[in-house]
């Protein structure tokens, strides 16, 4: 149900925690609700602040310390699965909240197209192409069609591995010193990946068709 869900240790007091719009678009743009954003909470007196809002369902979420942003996978309605960035300047210091347009702006479509089905949804919620021209944050990368992007890790200095549902497979990417990426590259993996985790040069996948877990070296990627 576009949940979101992804949790992650940010400092030694507070958690960052995703969460989807719950197919309740409106929830997105309003800073009323904590659905469709990123939240930090404080362990210590369980106070929150929402740090970017505009999002539909984060799936995946990864703080690179060394290099001080947070990198966020999430999944688009027909098309427009994102990857995006937050600067930790924009979480420690900064009281705007960043938008990144869900849901007046997407890469892809309601589902079924702009059919007659759609029409009032459109109305409401017009998912123009470009963010930037709407004052929204643009996305590192948009996928269109769907890949289903969930779990998302560094492997090594600017260097990134994101899994996919949709489309089975792995994405690696790098990121050069403007933070753009490069070299994004696809792994066919032939199944849904759920999860990831990356030890001792070792990916290890949780596959949901299987409900296995598959093991890749690094060096073999």
């Amino acid at each position: 149900h576009q949940s979101g869900g992804e949790i992650i240790n940010y400092d030694d007091k507070n958690i960052l925690l995703s969460v989807g719009d719950y197919r309740r678009r409106f929830h997105a743009q309003d800073l009323q609700s904590v659905n469709g954003k990123i939240i930090r909470i404080n362990l210590k007196d369980q106070n929150h602040k929402i740090i970017s809002m505009g999002h539909r369902n984060p799936q995946g979420i990864y703080y690179d310390k060394e290099d001080e942003y947070v990198l966020i996978s999430e999944q688009g309605p027909q098309g427009g699965d994102e990857i995006n960035l937050i600067e930790v300047d924009n979480i420690d210091n900064n009281s705007e909240v960043l938008n990144f347009g869900w849901p007046v702006v997407s890469a892809g479509e309601h589902y079924g197209g702009k059919s007659e089905h759609n029409i009032e949804r459109y109305k409401k919620y017009p998912l123009h192409k470009s963010h930037s021209k709407f004052g929204f944050i643009e996305p590192l990368k948009s996928f269109v069609p769907s890949v289903a992007l969930t779990t998302i890790l560094k492997i090594a200095n600017k260097n990134y591995i994101i899994a996919s549902l949709k489309d089975k497979s792995l994405y690696s990417f790098k990121l050069n010193n403007d933070n753009k990426i490069i070299d994004l590259n696809r792994i066919e993996i032939f199944e849904r990946i759920r999860d990831i985790v990356y030890k001792n040069n070792n990916l290890y996948l949780f596959l949901e068709d299987t409900a296995s877990i598959g093991i890749i070296n690094i060096k073999d990627l």
